[in-house]
């Protein structure tokens, strides 16, 4: 019998957009802009948290099979995540394969954005991948905390149902 592997997994980025955005506006205005320029639907969730620091977080799906985004801001009050050059305020990540013609609408709506002083494509360099790798872990613990909360949630209804019957028959008795 072979003995298991014991190999990190590092999570691949080859299907994630990177956009840039430099903007003057807090986190909540960005996000109700981009939800417009896009028509979707981010919404904030539990901070990245980086050594002790947070920076905001939002997230939308659409479902299986279709694109996922994050909205994340660099800096916070105390710090900032990575001092990327040219400066850059908030990442936008759109996980899955876009193509080149949505790619480039995304952008358009993005640069016509209210608030939004230049948005565009990074490129995906080792500089980077720290940041991609960092965002990955908030989002992963982020839908462990749901899918946990959604498990509970459901005990819950299937305890109050159970306590429902046994009054009722209690009652009938």
């Amino acid at each position: 019998m072979k003995p298991k592997s014991n190999k990190i997994q590092i999570p691949s980025f080859d299907e994630t957009t990177v956009i840039g955005i430099n903007t003057s506006l807090p986190d909540y205005k960005l996000a109700y802009n981009v939800n417009n320029a896009l028509a979707i639907d981010l919404a904030r969730h539990d901070d990245l948290v980086f050594e002790g620091t947070p920076f905001a977080f939002f997230y939308y799906t659409a479902g299986e099979n279709y694109n996922v985004y994050n909205l994340v801001s660099l800096s916070s009050r105390e710090r900032v995540l990575y001092p990327f050059k040219p400066r850059i305020d908030y990442l936008l990540l759109i996980q899955n394969t876009l193509s080149p013609e949505r790619q480039m609408a995304i952008m358009r709506s993005l640069r016509q954005a209210e608030g939004i002083v230049h948005a565009f494509i990074m490129e995906k360099d080792k500089n980077l991948r720290f940041v991609l790798e960092t965002i990955a872990e908030c989002e992963q613990q982020m839908i462990n905390k749901k899918k946990k909360q959604t498990d509970i949630n459901t005990v819950r209804q299937q305890m109050r149902e159970q306590e429902e019957e046994v009054a009722q028959l209690r009652a009938q008795s």
